[in-house]
């Protein structure tokens, strides 16, 4: 057991520990941010000659680093170049090169090549350098790194695309544009197929199906009808009708079970198996005569999609029934 000093000592230790100073001792200070008036002022103090560089980056804050990049940009782009762009720039295939030949000829450093070319990192510009010295081809600019296409893809196509692409000398953005097709998957279908591995058909899985923006969340029951024969058409291609309707994987797949369980009853918002919708007997009032009647009626209902009829017939409907189908969902 420690003595009556030892507790005593030990207690004022932990009270000094829990105070709110020590920690705000070990907060790590944070970059002020500086407007743009106020770095073309600092900048201005620098080229005047009434600070120096170091003792500029002392006085707000920053890197001796950051500080000659603020000076190298207002060098080459005045003093609008510290203030933040809308849009970034992007260096043509054509300036990559000649930036790159004119460092690697000597006598000019990163940073002069930098300020001349427009290139505000001198790492962009050594990356390049490397890129270069390995062989690399120095494309320019088209955006496509962030393209996200919709185009739907099966295996075979994929391996279209990716040999097409190393062809190509792997030009990413080229082939994304050119087939509409994820960028980032690209590169990830590429890596496959150069590891040997199988590119997969997208009708198997849930990927690229995500709902299209703008559409409306609920789907009239014959719509969801004309979705579900179309996909049992297509073998359950699920992947490849999310695709084609925007609509999410899950609820088609979902939508085709409900089908094959309760019929078009199947077809309503409810969960589990739906009640006849025509419990009053309000069918049977109107119901058709026969098959001729039953066509004719079919083809004056409104509301119906032009292609739903045709599809409940290849599905071996009776017109009769087809009739009493259509009844049904309009009442959903």
């Amino acid at each position: 057991m420690p003595g009556p000093y030892a507790s005593v000592c030990l207690n004022a230790f932990h009270s000094c520990l829990l105070t709110p100073h020590s920690f705000q001792v070990l907060t790590m200070p944070q970059t002020p941010k500086m407007s743009p008036q106020q770095k073309v002022a600092l900048v201005e103090k620098i080229k005047a000659g009434e600070i120096s560089r170091q003792a500029a980056a002392q006085s707000v804050g920053v890197s001796n680093t950051t500080v000659r990049q603020w000076l190298r940009i207002y060098e080459s782009e005045g003093a609008d170049g510290l203030a933040p762009r809308e849009k970034s720039r992007h260096l043509t295939a054509e300036e990559k090169q000649a930036a790159v030949a004119e460092y690697l000829a000597g006598g000019v450093s990163l940073f002069d090549v930098c300020k001349k070319y427009g290139i505000r990192s001198p790492q962009n510009l050594q990356k390049l350098v490397e890129k270069a010295q390995a062989g690399g081809e120095l494309r320019g600019y088209h955006g496509a790194s962030r393209h996200r296409g919709g185009a739907y893809t099966t295996a075979a196509d994929r391996e279209k695309i990716v040999r097409e692409c190393l062809a190509d000398g792997c030009d990413y953005g080229a082939a994304a544009l050119k087939y509409n097709v994820d960028y980032k998957a690209l590169v990830h279908w590429v890596g496959q197929y150069r590891a040997g591995a199988a590119l997969h058909d997208a009708r198997h899985s849930s990927e690229g199906t995500s709902r299209a923006k703008g559409r409306a969340r609920t789907v009239p029951p014959m719509q969801r009808m004309v979705m579900v024969l179309d996909c049992l058409e297509n073998r359950k291609n699920y992947g490849a009708m999310a695709q084609k309707y925007a609509i999410a994987y899950h609820q088609i797949y979902r939508w085709v079970q409900r089908y094959l369980q309760d019929g078009w009853l199947g077809m309503n918002d409810r969960r589990g198996p739906a009640d006849d919708p025509d419990s009053a007997g309000e069918w049977g009032k109107i119901a058709p005569a026969g098959e001729a009647d039953a066509e004719l009626w079919v083809a004056k209902c409104k509301g119906v999609p032009e292609a739903l009829p045709a599809m409940l017939r290849r599905a071996g409907y009776s017109w009769m029934m087809i009739a009493k189908i259509l009844f049904d969902l309009a009442r959903m």
